[in-house]
């Protein structure tokens, strides 16, 4: 067993290793279970699919687009890494699941017209508008947005595959009832967010005296005068 450069990312690695463990980059066939076979390497989902998905899942979608994604590269690199937890910090990992997919498909001479760092920024930028109060919190509902590019380029690759999966392009009962479902609270929530608040009006206490007065003219009498005395 020996050292040798991965063709992509010119990092050393096993020989023996079905891929490189950098960029995963595939250097061997491997004797893979017919199930694996039939796979893509990457998730496979039409690009509308995932853009309906993601909006109407708060972005939910993204995250398990993620899981996806990580859990074919592990199979196929045989790295001991773990889908669920790249995927749920998946602004953080995202760097690397986007610098991966991009080098894997300019070696399979495609042309990447986007930059896996950039959109990284975009994304860890947009996530993070979730935290603000107000209305900018609705920024972070384009969180799927960065992901577009990166998804249409897996359609790409994967169409220059022969397995027998699903290219999952239509919508399942199960996709349907989740858009309903999530539009709903999607509706809602942007509704809430520019619905004014409302405030209740202070009542005078028993004590006479208070915070709210009437504005209603009030008399008194003097030694040897009346006069109006406004409180307001």
């Amino acid at each position: 067993m020996s050292l040798v450069p991965c063709p992509d990312c010119g990092h050393d690695v096993s020989d023996a290793a079905p891929a490189c463990i950098h960029c995963g980059r595939p250097l061997r066939p491997a004797s893979a279970s017919p199930q694996a076979a039939s796979l893509y390497p990457y998730f496979p989902v039409a690009t509308h699919k995932f853009i309906v998905l993601s909006l109407c899942t708060l972005n939910f979608y993204t995250l398990y687009w993620c899981y996806n994604n990580w859990w074919r590269l592990r199979q196929r690199s045989g790295e001991g890494l773990s889908p669920f937890w790249r995927a749920f910090f998946a602004p953080l990992w995202v760097f690397s699941l986007f610098g991966r997919i991009s080098s894997d498909a300019r070696g399979r001479g495609l042309t990447v017209g986007w930059s896996s760092a950039l959109l990284g920024v975009i994304y860890l930028i947009v996530s993070a508008m979730g935290a603000v109060p107000e209305k900018w919190w609705l920024v972070s509902l384009a969180g799927f947005v960065p992901f577009v590019p990166v998804v249409h380029t897996i359609s790409q690759m994967n169409q220059t595959e022969g397995a027998t999966e699903s290219r999952n392009v239509s919508y399942s009962g199960a996709n349907v009832a989740a858009i309903l479902l999530g539009g709903l609270i999607l509706l809602l929530a942007v509704v809430g967010t520019f619905m004014p608040e409302e405030y209740d009006e202070a009542l005078p206490d028993d004590t006479g005296w208070s915070t709210w007065q009437s504005s209603a003219p009030r008399t008194w009498e003097g030694a040897s005068k009346q006069g109006w005395h406004w409180m307001v």
